[in-house]
């Protein structure tokens, strides 16, 4: 069951705390488990997320520490891997070994160790400034912390009692030169005081081919400093680099009260400065044009957020924390997306969206293109527990992100009534307003208003309702001691909030609506009209179409009647054709043969006539035939002319029968 935010899941072990500091995170989480720290007693908690139901006991295992920390426990953070826990303030560290059992509702004696103890004790006016576990070893054993000496040290869990390394985070060059002038001796508090205050750092991108990680540390001033840690003692440690060179150069790129720093995992890395006022300068991290092998940075915008729960002299309502203790703004990144990060600060919390982390990647990715950046960040007021200002002392206790796979990402916030409030983490920076019409965006045919307005009509109405202020959830403490003004003040807030950017919005919305379905309702008018037209042209073109079916159909009965003649036709010229026997064809090839032989008749009958002149023309010098002889020839030349004459006219006669 996921808890509900707007009823009270309270936790009954902090509700009798005495503790107030307007630097608390005294929550945090490793897999679904939720551990939290009573900074009066020193004792640790651990519950699961899915126990927080409204209005029952939350099931917890106490940690009791084997050494008790004499300092005051202002944060808390779990180990990359769950398996110990980061317990600090401003005057000492502390690790807690997590057991592995979990009993409900038990008593669990933990080991303790204290981290740099003699080192704190003996520099009482050395604080912790900030403290993160090393996330280049494999086990949970180091630890990085930057003290107000500046200096960046790391520590280790089984060797607590001085650091391993320490690395200085001014320049000894330049201020060393210096004080030789004025005849001073260099020592290591006054090179330290001479540099700025260092106030917080963050861990940036591994660099593979020196083995080593990025981390940049944030001066008071807002200047960036950029250092590398070896990983696990195999790399090599970096020369300081810094301040970064901030481009384009501006006297505004510099706040004075510059508190946290955080460095979103993207390529290329941006960073994210935020200072006491609710200044929030997100800067990318480039190569230097001008200097090569030096890196700047790109200040892509600058934000201002509204603290409620801070006086107009940047000072917290806390009423019950020290005078000296100046509210803080911390950030958190988002685990579930690159391009968001949470502010936290005492009076709430607050959701960044950056949409040109999301171009700059887009950029590095493709070969060419160009890029843009002029695209504002979306910020969102997610939680206020001061809603009246100085007249609620309920401040921040805690706030975390968890990611169940049930239940999905919250933020888990402790205020100071011993409240838990877990709050929804959406996927998107502002989800999108449903319709009432849903259905598919797209449509196949193409409308004539969507060739006038290449916008959507969702699309125009989504534009319409978008909000540019949100009302926080509001969370306060005893209201008893609020005045009626101050009551009336945020109720009058409120309402101009909802009037405006609610119900402003849904009127112009709605007169859209009324407009755009007056257009449709003509259009629905002239598409009836255009419909009866059609409907006239159908029952037309139908009678039209059965006229010429009634047509096609004789066409076809005559087309057939006529395919059945021609078949007769052909049928009858087919049988009329000569069909030759086996005897009819041998005298054919016989008739072939004496056409032939009388062709060589013929030949032969020229050559005897040839001869016959030729012989009656040599006859002359012959001696001359006797008449017997003469008759005789003369028979025998008509004999052969009588069987010539008889085979030709036989011939003549076969040929006339065969054609």
């Amino acid at each position: 069951m996921a808890p509900s935010t707007r009823q009270p899941i309270l936790f009954p072990v902090l509700e009798d705390i005495e503790f107030c500091s307007c630097k608390a995170d005294l929550v945090a989480q490793h897999d679904g488990e939720v551990y939290v720290c009573n900074p009066d007693n020193s004792h640790c908690y651990i519950f699961y997320h899915r126990d927080l139901e409204p209005n029952k006991p939350i099931q917890a295992q106490e940690l009791m520490l084997s050494q008790i920390p004499s300092f005051t426990i202002s944060k808390i953070a779990v180990s990359p891997k769950g398996q110990k826990l980061l317990l600090w303030g401003d005057h000492g560290i502390a690790v807690v070994d997590i057991p592995r059992r979990r009993r409900a509702n038990g008593v669990t004696t933990c080991r303790c160790t204290l981290i740099g103890a003699r080192f704190f004790q003996g520099h009482s006016k050395i604080t912790a400034s900030d403290v993160k576990w090393h996330p280049g070893y494999a086990e949970d054993t180091h630890i990085v912390a930057l003290t107000s000496d500046n200096i960046l040290r790391v520590y280790s869990t089984e060797e607590p009692a001085c650091a391993v390394s320490s690395y200085p985070l001014f320049n000894t060059d330049s201020i060393i030169p210096y004080l030789h002038c004025l005849n001073v001796s260099a020592g290591p508090s006054l090179l330290s005081a001479q540099a700025g205050n260092m106030v917080s750092f963050t861990f940036g991108p591994f660099v593979e081919e020196e083995q080593a990680v990025t981390v940049f540390v944030l001066e008071e001033n807002s200047d960036v400093f950029a250092l590398t840690l070896p990983l696990d003692n195999r790399g090599s440690v970096g020369e300081l680099k810094g301040p970064l060179k901030v481009l384009p150069p501006d006297n505004e790129n510099y706040e004075l009260d510059a508190c946290s720093i955080l460095c979103l995992q993207s390529n290329p890395p941006v960073l994210v400065i935020a200072t006491l006022s609710g200044t929030l300068q997100h800067l990318a991290l480039l190569q230097d044009s001008e200097v090569e092998e030096e890196e700047c940075l790109y200040l892509l915008e600058t934000v201002e957020i509204e603290l409620p729960g801070l006086t107009e002299e940047g000072e917290s309502t806390c009423t019950q924390s020290s005078d000296e203790e100046v509210s803080t703004v911390s950030l958190l990144p988002d685990p579930t997306s690159r391009d968001r990060y949470f502010v936290r600060h005492n009076t709430g919390i607050h959701s960044v969206f950056l949409p040109a982390v999301q171009r700059l990647e887009h950029f590095v990715k493709a070969e060419d293109g160009e890029l843009n950046l002029e695209c504002e960040c979306v910020a969102e007021h997610m939680l206020c527990v001061q809603p009246v200002g100085a007249g609620d002392p309920t401040c921040l206790f805690g706030s975390t992100i968890i990611l169940d796979p049930m239940l999905g990402a919250n933020l888990l916030v402790l205020i100071s009534n011993a409240e838990f409030i877990s709050l929804p983490i959406r996927s998107v920076h502002r989800e999108e307003i449903p319709l009432l019409s849903g259905g598919d965006k797209t449509s196949h045919c193409a409308s004539p208003m969507k060739q006038v307005h290449s916008q959507l009509f969702s699309q125009k109405l989504q534009g319409i309702l978008a909000r540019n202020v949100s009302n926080p959830l509001l969370r306060c403490g005893n209201s008893s001691g609020m005045s009626q003004k101050a009551l009336l003040e945020l109720l009058m807030k409120s309402t101009q909030v909802f009037r405006e950017e609610y119900i402003a919005k849904q009127s112009k919305a709605r007169g859209e609506l009324l407009h755009h379905m007056t257009l449709l309702q003509e259009q629905q008018s002239q598409h009836k009209s255009e419909s009866a037209e059609l409907q006239h042209t159908v029952s037309e073109l139908a009678e039209e179409g059965e006229k010429l079916s009634d047509r096609s159909s004789r066409i076809s009965k005559r087309q057939q009647l006529l395919r059945q003649r021609v078949s007769t036709v052909m049928r009858e010229v087919q049988q009329l054709l000569p069909d030759l026997s086996t005897a009819e064809i041998a005298f054919k090839d016989e008739m072939n043969s004496m056409s032939r032989s009388l062709k060589s008749l013929q030949q032969d009958a020229e050559q005897l006539h040839q001869k016959l002149k030729f012989q009656t023309k040599t006859a002359k010098n012959l001696p001359t035939l006797s008449e017997e002889q003469q008759d005789r020839v003369r028979a025998i030349l008509k004999e052969n002319d009588n069987q010539i004459n008889t085979l030709v006219s036989k011939i003549k006669t076969a040929n006339a029968q065969y054609l």
